[in-house]
């Protein structure tokens, strides 16, 4: 009862009792509540990445249509002029390779003049002039459109439908090109349906599995909490999308893996319980005789580990003291040694990996959206620009199959280093799509960017890179867009990627290997460029 011995194992229990319960209070008040703020700021970003892929969907549906509805045949057409514009335009081939599930030329009222589909449950190709007989399937989204372009100005409009099924519609008004010589004659609506294969292009884009369930009475509904932690592995995030008819909604949900999540937890669960043995190691060297062979250099060992911990770059030299002892405390310290370099190696690999395109090497699309963000935010603290290109090589996929996906593999990697040295170190260039590329250039003028970009396009044209299948060049070219966020109107991310878009769009339509401009910038003037 008085023995050391139970008194020694009397101490440990306590400590180890007290030592349990400091690091449960620490857990539960500290540690895993931060965990899951940094989790629901991970969500929010997954989440952000899905609503920009499938509004990018819809922007490109808006631009098709506004594209076909501009079109001077598709204007005859609805003046009875052009009777074989539909049969020489569209076909089963063209609703599939485009994914439309349906498209509806109506004239100003809403009446129909001719609509076609293709109905992948039936595969069915249909056409008429109206929403009967084989037609019939497309009646519950044309009546949802009829309503709708009743209400509607003479603008494109893009928006969701909830039933029959989750679709994008887009509507614009049928003009001629030069749209201030003749007034709208009609509408037109594309269609297209947010089903299986649509679904594998988010999840290709964002890497996210998504789903979309329509909520026909929402305020019928209790309103699912936006995150649900369904099990230690995965979680469920919901968004409410507005759509139509009847101020429906539709459910956007994700799982998402909690891998960072799982990770931080079982590194302090680590922590935790070498800390536990740290702890009764040190009760059990108290007893006097064992302090300098080792209490102290048990004691270096964690104010090591915790300096490490405390620096942003942490060194995975231990000190001289601890790896030259021929004991266990030295093996221990090899060992730990061992494990800081092999981490440090896991760490830098995963940095690369998470951060840069494996096949040219620049930065990828979630480290661009970080560093735009970043670069915007600190642009708005100090008063500066911020400028934006978007660039795509020309006639890219006409070069693919030309020459193959191995020399379009090369292609691109010659035209990413060329970026990379044209644009030097006044800001960063990464690959975001196939053929695209988006280069941040923090606190630059418009006049500096604009020679940027001017210089981007001319290194590229001097690789000579051989495209026959070129409508501007017997060489490989590109096109940039470029868009700026000033002090006096600061841009979010995604406003000013869509404003460089737009430039981009403009650039094409002049006849690309050109840099184009924002038109509706009020400061912006080319002579003086």
């Amino acid at each position: 009862m008085h023995s050391l011995r139970f008194r020694f194992l009397l101490s440990i229990v306590l400590v180890a009792c007290l030592a349990l319960l400091a690091l449960w209070s620490m857990a539960h008040f500290v540690i895993y509540p931060d965990l899951l703020t940094r989790e629901d700021d991970y969500v929010a970003r997954e989440m952000g990445r899905v609503e920009s892929a499938w509004q990018s969907d819809l922007n490109k549906l808006g631009a098709e249509t506004r594209d076909w509805a501009s079109w001077d045949d598709a204007y005859a057409f609805i003046q009875g002029r052009s009777p074989d514009f539909a049969e020489s335009n569209f076909s089963q081939e063209m609703f599939e390779d485009m994914a439309h599930l349906m498209m509806v030329f109506m004239r100003m009222d809403g009446t129909p003049v001719w609509m076609a589909g293709y109905n992948p449950d039936t595969d069915t190709y249909s056409t008429c002039t109206s929403a009967t007989n084989e037609c019939r399937w497309m009646s519950p989204f044309f009546n949802v459109i009829q309503a709708h372009v009743q209400q509607q100005t003479p603008e494109l409009d893009k928006w969701l439908l909830s039933v029959p099924a989750p679709t994008m519609i887009a509507t614009s008004p049928i003009f001629p090109t030069e749209r201030d010589k003749a007034p709208p004659l009609g509408w037109l609506a594309i269609v297209r349906s947010m089903d299986r294969s649509w679904f594998e292009s988010i999840r290709h884009q964002t890497g996210v599995d998504v789903s979309i369930e329509p909520i026909l009475h929402p305020d019928l509904i209790i309103k699912p909490p936006p995150i649900i932690r369904i099990s230690d592995d995965q979680l469920l995030a919901t968004r409410w999308l507005k759509a139509e008819p009847n101020d429906d909604v539709l459910s956007l949900q994700a799982t998402l893996a909690r891998h960072d999540f799982m990770a931080n937890a079982a590194s302090f669960n680590f922590a935790m319980f070498w800390t536990v043995g740290v702890l009764l190691t040190v009760v059990v060297v108290i007893l006097g005789l064992l302090e300098r062979i080792i209490l102290a250099p048990t004691r270096r060992l964690a104010r090591f580990t915790r300096e490490q911990r405390q620096e942003e770059h942490f060194s995975e030299i231990l000190p001289v003291s601890l790896i030259a002892r021929r004991d266990e405390l030295g093996s221990l310290a090899r060992e730990f040694q061992h494990l800081l370099m092999h981490q440090k190696q896991r760490t830098d690999s995963l940095q690369q990996l998470s951060q840069r395109d494996h096949l040219t090497g620049l930065y990828n699309r979630r480290y661009l959206d970080d560093y735009l963000m970043q670069t915007l935010l600190e642009g708005h603290r100090t008063k500066t620009s911020s400028g934006l290109l978007i660039i795509d090589i020309d006639y890219f996929k006409a070069y693919n199959d030309h020459y193959g996906h191995l020399e379009g593999d090369h292609c691109l990697v010659r035209v990413a280093q060329s970026l990379q040295r044209a644009l030097d170190d006044q800001g960063i260039m990464a690959r975001v799509g196939g053929e695209e590329f988006i280069a941040v250039l923090p606190g630059v003028t418009r006049e500096h960017l604009w020679r940027t970009a001017e210089r981007l396009r001319g290194a590229v044209a001097d690789l000579s890179l051989l495209h026959e299948c070129s409508r501007v060049a017997p060489h490989i070219t590109i096109s940039l867009g470029m868009a700026m966020s000033i002090p006096e109107a600061p841009c979010q991310p995604a406003e000013l990627i869509r404003l460089a878009d737009e430039s981009l769009y403009r650039a094409k339509q002049a006849g690309r290997n050109q840099v184009g401009a924002r038109a509706r910038d009020p400061q912006y003037h080319p002579d003086t460029l």
